[in-house]
């Protein structure tokens, strides 16, 4: 659950929904300034939209801060519930197809390693780990490498998945490039949900055959943003999100907040994005 405060209420947007709404770049985006996705674009935004769907497991029944009686805050969940839940999701997206498992794989190792070393992380990453949740995070990591090379051996149709042999599957020159395309729509997403279209900046933008670059967001009203270099086919797009507004308040326990969540309505965030001027 991505938890902010919006109204004077507690506004909770759930990890599948800010997923919807990640779909929702990857499929409007490319334009002559920004290229699209070059490597099956509509399973690379399948895998957008369900990359992290592996949370809807713990948000049926989400625990409950002690200090805050609330759910704690997406970055906050540590690897012993975070690791289990996130493998389902892999594993279910694998299903859809590997390559969508292969970057939903990539997506949930790169919380632990600073987005393959991309972006410093002040989220799951970077948190003070004990040494057995160390040694829990090592071996996913080791885990979801091997799983990657078998997607990608898949993806190309190998008889037999093994680990290519150029290297691992995430230093794949294409794979990595969509795997960093599937950064910039999460983060985006999370420039309205969690930040309410704060200013900032994204990076890297990758560009295929040329130097990264950085996705300039600037505040424009409420949840609007322009975008520098904009990135969608459509000027003043559109991208909506959904969530609900509880009480901002302390809870019992996890059967209070969820009834109170069953309660309150669902309402639809308009996020627009458009050119800088």
């Amino acid at each position: 659950m991505i938890l902010t405060r919006y109204q004077g209420k507690l506004l909770v947007v759930r990890q599948p929904d800010h997923g919807d709404q990640t779909g929702l770049f990857a499929a409007a985006w490319g334009n002559e300034d920004v290229p699209p996705p070059t490597e099956r674009p509509a399973a690379t935004t399948l895998a957008a939209r369900h990359h992290d769907d592996g949370w809807a497991v713990w948000e049926r029944r989400p625990t409950i801060d002690a200090a805050s009686g609330q759910p704690p805050q997406f970055h906050s969940v540590g690897p012993v519930e975070h690791i289990p839940f996130y493998r389902a999701g892999v594993l279910r997206a694998a299903q859809a197809d590997p390559w969508v498992g292969l970057l939903v794989s990539m997506h949930a190792a790169g919380l632990y390693n600073d987005r393959y070393g991309s972006y410093r992380l002040s989220e799951l990453g970077e948190q003070a780990l004990s040494a057995p949740e160390r040694k829990l995070v090592t071996e996913f990591l080791a885990e979801m490498a091997a799983f990657q090379d078998g997607q990608l051996a898949a993806h190309r149709g190998h008889p037999t998945p093994g680990p290519p042999k150029s290297g691992p599957a995430s230093d794949d020159p294409v794979v990595r490039h969509h795997y960093l395309l599937l950064q910039v729509w999460d983060r985006l997403s999370l420039q309205f949900a969690f930040r309410h279209a704060a200013d900032g900046e994204i990076a890297p933008l990758p560009v295929l055959g040329g130097r990264p670059e950085r996705l300039v967001c600037r505040a424009a009203g409420s949840f609007a943003l322009t975008l520098d270099p904009y990135p969608f086919a459509d000027d003043d797009a559109v991208f909506p999100v959904v969530g609900q507004l509880v009480a901002d308040r302390r809870y019992r326990d996890p059967e209070e907040f969820l009834a109170a969540l069953a309660a309150a309505p669902e309402i639809q965030i308009e996020c627009r994005a458009s050119r800088a001027r």
